[in-house]
This record gives structure tokens, sequence and C-alpha cells, in this order.
């Protein structure tokens, strides 16, 4: 494998940019990202990181290499969406069609999200039901799912969770492969982030589920608490976030979309293709990956995870309450993630390269 800085990283995510605009025209950031950094461009490299790739595109705007347009959709959102700068005669037309359409597509997309008298809420629906079904799929391997018909837990240890309902939660119970006899039970708190942007440690799905945790870790410490994150797709240095604190995350590479009957499968194929969104997947069953990964790895972790959760990262519940305020922009996050950083440094020899940098800064689109 080749090794590439970060100087090489942003000249392929330009490469790339200026060769997806001039093959489709217009493209808005969640379809960038869709087609560079989930896969390889045309098999060209290997996928950029999204934030070199936020870095590409910047450079390419300040350069005037690109430009973007933005208008309002008829859902009544501001959508921007990037083409080749300057446009060249008799490409206006086609650039200003193509970017109607990919608006077009992207508010049908975000209408599946948002909920409405006229269309469910499908994907965050869609995520936390092929969770739940998957955790129910698990339960033969010590899973005592505390809410089997409707996943959502309120209210654990009879008081309601602290810092809101979880989409779903779970007692592990183990059993000594040695002795054969019960081992103790983890309590485990589950989050379901059913979203297309790559998790980093800087965006705000991670610190609702840890803020949760902490509340319960700290309310009943006799019982070891496991947290557990589920999103698409999360980056390493989230991972390694993860690893330093004592929680876990399963990543699906994809996103789910609930089958309604008003969901018009021509709409979805749409979508899915000229958006590049090929991980975008109707359905309702469990994920075999995730029955797996609940099955083997997460007993296998357990003990190492849970022991790091509750003898460190369950004590910074005043962090996570601010950090998972998703009115925070990068700068206002920065302190609050570098004194957390600073507390892993202090207490662990080795500490993962999480630290945030202005620099590195990903898009959320």
């Amino acid at each position: 494998m080749v090794s590439r800085t970060g100087g090489d990283w942003v000249a392929l995510g330009r490469a790339a940019i200026l060769d997806l605009l001039a093959d489709q025209h217009a493209a808005p950031l969640v379809e960038l990202e869709a087609r560079i950094c989930d896969r390889p461009w045309k098999d060209r490299h290997n996928p950029i990181d999204p934030h070199m790739l936020t870095r590409a595109r910047k450079e390419l705007l300040a350069e005037e290499l690109i430009d973007e347009l933005v208008a309002t959709t008829r859902g009544g959102g501001d959508v921007a969406v990037f083409h080749l700068s300057p446009i060249r005669r008799g490409m206006s037309r086609t650039i200003t069609d193509a970017a109607a359409r990919k608006r077009l597509l992207i508010a049908r997309w975000k209408s599946w999200s948002r909920g409405s008298k006229h269309m469910p809420n499908l994907i965050g629906a869609g995520g936390e039901h092929v969770v739940h079904q998957s955790l129910l799929t698990s339960a033969a391997y010590g899973y005592r799912v505390l809410q089997p018909t409707r996943g959502e837990v309120g209210t654990i240890y009879e008081q309601p969770v602290p810092g809101g309902p979880l989409d779903n939660a779970a007692w592990l119970l183990t059993m000594d492969q040695r002795t054969q006899m019960p081992g103790l039970p983890y309590l485990v708190p589950i989050e379901v982030k059913n979203v297309r942007h790559t998790l980093y440690p800087n965006h705000w799905e991670c610190y609702q589920l840890l803020h949760k945790a902490a509340g319960l870790a700290n309310a009943h410490p006799e019982f070891p608490v496991l947290p557990i994150l589920i999103c698409r797709k999360a980056h390493y240095r989230a991972r390694q976030l993860a690893k330093d604190l004592g929680f876990l995350i399963f990543e699906t590479h994809d996103q789910y979309v609930l089958p309604s009957e008003r969901l018009r499968l021509d709409h979805f194929e749409e979508v899915r293709n000229e958006l590049g969104f090929t991980d975008l997947t109707v359905t309702d069953q469990p994920n075999p990956r995730l029955v797996d990964w609940l099955s083997g790895t997460v007993h296998r972790e357990a003990p190492r995870f849970a022991t790091r959760w509750m003898t460190f990262g369950r004590h910074y519940i005043d962090t996570y309450a601010a950090l998972r305020d998703e009115r925070l922009r990068w700068r206002q996050r920065t302190p609050w993630l570098e004194a957390l950083h600073a507390a892993v440094v202090a207490n662990f020899d080795t500490a993962g390269g999480w630290a945030p940098a202005e620099e590195d800064e990903p898009d959320s689109p």
C-alpha cells in the first residue's frame, strides 16, 4: 500500500472533484462524499477521508475552479450544488438543469428523514428498526431486550433515562467459559445514527449516547455499562475515541429506509442511482453482520470496554452534555475535546490520535 501525506490526499481530492463535476455537471456535497469518500472514484484512488475532501473543495472554491449554486427546494430548504468554473460556452443550461435535478433528489431524500403528515420518518425509523430486529435475533446469545415490542427505552432502574430515551437497550448476560457459571450482567445502552455523514469525534451524535450512558453508570455503578453506537460510517478517529473512553461502534455501511406504502420505489431508485447512494437500502430485516457482531465481538470485548467506561469514561458527563448540543460549531467544541483528550493522555500511557484540529474539520451534509 502506498503511503500518502495529507497534501497527496488533498491533491487526489481536487482531481476527483474536478473529474466528477465534469462527468455529472453539478453535484451537492452529499453526492461528492458518496462518490469519492465511500468508495474509489472510478477506481482511480482509494476512498478519501471527508476532511481531506473538505480541504480540497475549499481550495478549489478559493481558486475559482469550482463554484456553487444555492437555491431553495420545494421543501423549503437551501441546497448548495457545485459545478466547474468558469462555465464554458454552451454549458450554462446543462449545468442549471443538472443542478435543479440534484436539488429535487436531495429534497426527496431529506423528506424521508424528516417525517410529516404525508411521509413518515423512514430513515430514522429504518435504522432503529433494523437494529431492533438484529438485537432480537441475538437474544439467544444472552441479550435480554428491555423493550422487545418497540425498542425505545425511556425508563431504567424505575427512573427516566438521564438525558432522554435511548433508541434501544438490553442486559447482556454472559457466562464464564471455564466454570460455565453466569457472569456479571452488562447494561447495554444503544443509540442508532442512520445518517450519511461519516462520524468524527467532533460530531454531536457520539455524545448523545455517552451523556445518557454516563448518567446510567453514575446512578448505579454496581452494574457495568457497555455503551454501543451504531452508525453507517465512523472515521478511525471516532473509533479510537471509543477505545479510549470505553464504548463500542458498529458501522452498518448502509443507510436504511423503512418500507412504506408511501415510498415510491421508482423515486427511491432515482435517488440511489443519481446521487451515488449505492448503500441506500429499503429493508425491515435484521442485519446479519450486526447479529454476528452482537453475538461474538461484543461478548469478547465487553469486559475490556466496560471496565474502561466504568473506571474512566463515565466520569466526564458534563463534557458529554456540552458536546451533544447540536448547535455547537467546530470551534466551540474544540476546548471541550482538547480537555477530554488531555484527560486521556494524563490517565493512560497511550492515547489515540483523535485530538481536534481546525484544519481537519469535515463537512456535515
